[in-house]
């Protein structure tokens, strides 16, 4: 029993031994395990760590032994550190229970601390503030409680959120630790920014015993100084320590000295400072740009304040209208008006000074009058109301502008609504309305051109203007066939122009005279259109030397000759009329060849038959090709035929028949001519050839039936063959004998409603005439008539289909016509531009003119362009501005096409020429298209100095072409975006988008496509600082963490 006890008791021992060791052992290999994590949690392997701390966990949990509870909670922490750490998903979950587990045990605060401190140290500062304020600081040491405070202080101090801040930091304050100038520097700040300033300034000196904090502290002290308007007190201050290398923020403490001088107006003073503030700084807030700009600008530095007020140009504030006055200012002593007129245009659009926007409205307006872009300046003028300060300058100064502007209808359009007009408006009235006709004029719209006059009239301040507007009312009477009340305007003109002086050449005396020449003409008043013709020929040959106009010198010195002539033959004066001809001959004025052929026809009435034959044969061999060669050789068969010399009479007559059948109205006269020869001559069936050649010419009714007549007798009294005069008869459509009346009586009664101008009755009856008789002896006048009623009633495509009938008929009296008004309604309604070129150039070879022909020429111009038709253009073109009849204008006109097509084809050298040309002697629409294009050509060249100069001037000179000068504008804005001067390129395109009134909606689409890129680049190089900072500030030390 003994021993039996003995042994149990001896097993109990051994076991409790055994135990006991195994334990020691265990704990042994945790702590070593938790050595391990923490050094590896120190070295920042936070996974490597919290691997050994679970082994630490895993290895006491199952002891289950009060001793080790301790290292088991530290084991806890430190794994729940690292998951926080290493930003695991349930790193946050896991110091909750950590602390849930251990509070209140003082280790749970040792964990929230971290937990907050993690979050705080991250920068996370809600997190941290979330933690921080659950830790009870009342069982902290006051170093802890100095942390908690500092930092949770700190994190609302970073937030804005100032009155949290200064709660924390008020509550450890007094406390001297580590933290304890951290904490008043703070609470300083804090107290700096609420505007609290006399706390704020105890705060900081009790952080200047601190050597970290003392260099920071002068920067405050500035600011307070600066927020409380001590400027003076200031700069004593700060100017002393910025030569300190120690004192922290020098950069600031320049710029706070800067702005304290610019605040006393002594900029001469503030400029070194706030330009070495500007020098290191990558970015600078709006207030800042305009500070140094302004200030750059009072120093008479207009370059570099420039470059900084820019900076502010889209800025839509009270400070960025300032900004772009003085930029403007800056431009124009500069001598940049354009860059000036720019800055001005965009201060005077904003309403924030109402003294700086009417200081910028005038600048504007000046620059634009002096920059050429006179309808803006008057827009501009138009705004300054009774009592404004500048409303009389501007009244002063917008008479002046309408005297010179080029946009007209503008201009009257803005004089019209000025209820009392000064004697200097009423002028520029005058003067503009004047200007406005002559460009209606030169753009063929005479009844418009006619109004004008009668305005400028309506204001008679400047008799000269009124004189030369009673003159191109007396010429558009004249075009419009209204000759009586042309000669009482001209009467009117003639009389004034003995009292004024500088009067054009173009709308002059002898111009005058010319028109009131043919104005009594038309009425065949020989006699008093001879007495003006004369007066026109004097005067010009008289005053030769000093008339400048080549057209008048040239043109109607020679055609007032002409019609001298064509005077005292209609007279019978014919040694008077020989002697102008001869003068037209001798000077070989353009129609000489005309003269030629009336001297011609004078010898004959004289009885010069010899003379009167060796003429009209110079004309035949000399010039083959003029329009008077087909009458030469006619007059040249009638003259032989009179002398009863028949065999030479055929010759000339048939040369006629063969050559120019295609081409002369004449061609049946002859045929008819060479009938009665060869009858004469006793060769019937010859005569009866040529009398059936007629019915393949066209023949008008009553040369029909002169043919028919000598035809039926002929057949019947010569030939006794009435049967083969039937049966001709019966091969020609329409001239059935039993038809024939009834043809006739229908025709004319469609024709009496043509020419009474019922053409709506007219249309009818020729249609009903055409259907009756679709082969009738009048179907070619019925067409030709029917088509000129559809033409007057603008049904084109009807009026079309009657003249190519016509057309297509060939040679007859209504050939010509009918191919003018076939190219001008493909041309203009039909916008079937082939067919146009093709009827001009068929026009051409049929005109029966030298007018003719160049209006065909022009228009075939015109057409191939259309077509793009190159070889044609410049065919035509050479034509057009090489002939002698051709105006300026349509020289233009020629060179206008010229260009078009260089350009299209980038002959960008042969364009330049021909658009100078252009833009020198043209008007209207393709002038101001010229000067664009030459623009254009520049910048294609890349030569971005022209290009620019060119702009402008298309700008200046298309006034009154809103597309042209809108497109000019853009172009201009590309020149200066390419030039890397965004500020005015972006001023260029907003003035586009601004004032353009035009209906062409592709041009804003373009000006607002390249004005959001222009905005985009120069937000992207802007150094101006809009940031929003209102989410939060960390000051630029670290001792927050």
């Amino acid at each position: 029993m003994t021993i039996k006890k003995c042994l149990l008791f001896s097993w109990f021992v051994f076991s409790g031994t055994l135990l006991f060791s195994q334990q020691t052992t265990v704990f042994t290999e945790a702590n070593a395990s938790y050595k391990i994590a923490t050094d590896l949690f120190d070295q920042g392997l936070y996974g490597k760590a919290q691997e050994e701390f679970k082994k630490t966990i895993d290895l006491l949990v199952p002891a289950s032994h009060g001793q080790y509870d301790l290292l088991i909670a530290r084991a806890e922490l430190g794994y729940a550190q690292s998951a926080v750490r290493l930003e695991l998903p349930d790193g946050e979950k896991l110091m909750l229970e950590f602390i849930r587990t251990y509070s209140p045990d003082p280790i749970s605060n040792q964990a929230l601390i971290e937990l907050a401190n993690f979050y705080y140290n991250s920068k996370k500062y809600e997190k941290a503030v979330e933690y921080f304020a659950i830790i009870p600081t009342n069982q902290l040491t006051n170093e802890q409680r100095s942390e908690v405070r500092f930092k949770m202080g700190y994190a609302y101090f970073v937030k804005k959120q100032f009155p949290q801040a200064k709660a924390n930091f008020s509550q450890v304050k007094d406390l001297e630790n580590e933290y304890y100038y951290p904490t008043n520097y703070y609470l300083g700040l804090c107290y700096f920014f609420d505007g609290d300033y006399d706390k704020a300034t105890k705060q900081f000196q009790i952080v200047q015993n601190s050597r970290k904090y003392k260099p920071h502290v002068p920067y405050y002290i500035a600011q307070i100084y600066f927020a409380e308007g001590e400027y003076q007190k200031l700069i004593d201050y700060a100017e002393p320590l910025i030569s300190d290398n120690r004192t922290r923020k020098r950069q600031e403490l320049h710029q706070l000295i800067g702005q304290s001088y610019f605040e006393l107006g002594q900029f001469e003073a503030a400029l070194p400072y706030l330009e070495y503030y500007a020098e290191r700084s990558g970015k600078l807030r709006e207030e800042e740009f305009y500070q140094l700009g302004y200030t750059q600008y009072k120093n008479g530095k207009y370059e570099s304040a420039t470059n900084n007020l820019e900076q502010l140009a889209d800025q839509n504030s009270e400070l960025g209208q300032f900004a772009l006055y003085y930029l403007g200012d800056s431009y124009l002593n500069l001598g940049k008006k354009t860059n000036a007129r720019n800055a001005f245009g965009l201060a005077q659009r904003m309403n924030y000074n109402s003294g700086i926007r009417q200081e910028a409205k005038l600048n504007y307006a000046k620059l634009s009058y002096e920059l050429g872009y006179g309808t803006e300046a008057i827009t501009t003028l138009q705004t300054f109301k009774p009592g404004d300060t500048h409303y009389g300058e501007a009244q002063n100064l917008m008479g002046n502008i309408f005297l010179n502007t080029r946009d007209y209808e503008g201009a009257l359009s803005i004089i019209d609504e000025i209820p009392e007009k000064t004697p200097q408006i009423r002028e520029a009235y005058q003067k503009v309305a004047y200007l406005r006709g002559m460009q209606l004029y030169q753009q063929g719209d005479l009844a418009q051109a006619a109004q004008k006059f009668s305005k400028s009239n309506s204001e008679p301040v400047n008799q000269t203007i009124k004189a030369a507007c009673t003159y191109w009312l007396g010429d558009i009477a004249h075009q419009n066939k209204k000759y009586q009340e042309s000669a009482q305007m001209l009467d009117q003109f003639l009389t004034l122009a003995k009292t004024v002086k500088d009067l054009p050449d173009e709308s002059s005396i002898y111009t005058a005279n010319y028109i009131q020449g043919y104005n009594y003409l038309k009425q065949q008043n020989y006699a008093r259109a001879l007495g003006y013709f004369q007066e026109t020929v004097s005067s010009i040959e008289r005053n030769k030397p000093f008339i400048r106009n080549q057209v008048v010198k040239e043109q109607v010195l020679g055609d007032a000759t002409l019609r001298a002539a064509d005077c005292f033959f209609k007279r019978n004066e014919y040694n008077d009329a020989i002697r102008f001809y001869n003068s037209a001959i001798n000077n070989n004025y353009s129609g000489f060849i005309y003269a030629l052929y009336q001297k011609a026809i004078i010898e004959g009435l004289r009885g010069k038959t010899t003379e009167k034959i060796l003429a009209l044969e110079s004309i035949i061999d000399d010039y083959p090709r003029s329009e008077y060669a087909d009458d030469a050789l006619f007059a040249l068969g009638v003259t032989y035929q009179e002398i009863g010399q028949l065999n030479q009479a055929t010759q000339p007559l048939r040369q006629l028949v063969q050559d120019y059948k295609n081409s002369s109205n004449l061609v049946v006269q002859s045929l008819l001519r060479l009938g009665l020869i060869s009858f004469n001559q006793g060769n019937l069936q010859t005569a009866v050839e040529y009398y059936k050649q007629i019915f393949g010419s066209n023949p008008e009714p009553a040369e029909a039936r002169d043919a028919l007549a000598a035809l039926e007798e002929i057949y019947v009294d010569y030939l006794s063959d009435p049967d083969g005069y039937t049966r001709f008869l019966e091969t020609i459509p329409g001239y059935e004998i039993d038809n024939f009346a009834k043809d006739s009586l229908n025709f004319k009664s469609a024709e009496s409603q043509y020419e009474n101008s019922n053409y709506e009755r007219a249309i009818q009856g020729f249609t009903d005439y055409i259907r009756k008789f679709p082969n009738g002896v009048n179907l070619l006048a019925a067409h030709q008539h029917r088509g000129e009623s559809f033409y007057e009633l603008k049904r084109y495509a009807e009026a079309l289909g009657d003249f190519e009938y016509v057309v297509a008929r060939g040679q007859s009296k209504y050939y010509q016509k009918s191919l003018q008004l076939s190219a001008l309604i493909a041309y203009n309604y039909s916008l079937d531009f082939n067919k146009a070129y093709d009827y001009y150039k068929k026009l051409e070879q049929a005109a029966l003119t030298e007018e003719m022909r160049f209006e065909a020429q022009l228009g075939a111009l015109q057409s191939a362009y259309r077509i793009n038709n190159t070889q044609a253009v410049y065919e035509m073109a050479n034509k057009v501005s090489s002939n002698p009849n051709a105006t300026q204008s349509q020289k233009a006109k020629a060179n206008f096409y010229l260009g078009k097509v260089a350009y299209d084809n980038k002959d960008y050298g042969s364009a330049q020429i021909a658009f100078n040309q252009v833009s020198q002697y043209g008007g209207g629409v393709e002038a101001a298209e010229a000067r664009y294009l030459l623009a254009r050509i520049a910048y294609l060249k890349r030569d971005l100095v022209l290009a620019e100069d060119l702009a402008n001037k298309a700008i200046q000179g298309n006034a009154g072409y809103d597309d042209w000068v809108a497109r000019a504008l853009i172009l201009l804005s590309d020149v200066y975006a390419d030039s890397g001067d965004l500020f005015n390129a972006k001023a260029v395109l907003e003035a586009v988008l601004d004032g353009y009134k035009g209906q062409d909606q592709t041009i804003l689409t373009e000006a607002r496509s390249k004005l959001e890129k222009l905005n985009q680049a120069a937000a992207a190089g802007s150094r101006l600082d809009s940031s929003d900072d209102s989410s939060g500030f960390e000051m630029d030390d670290d001792d927050g963490n």
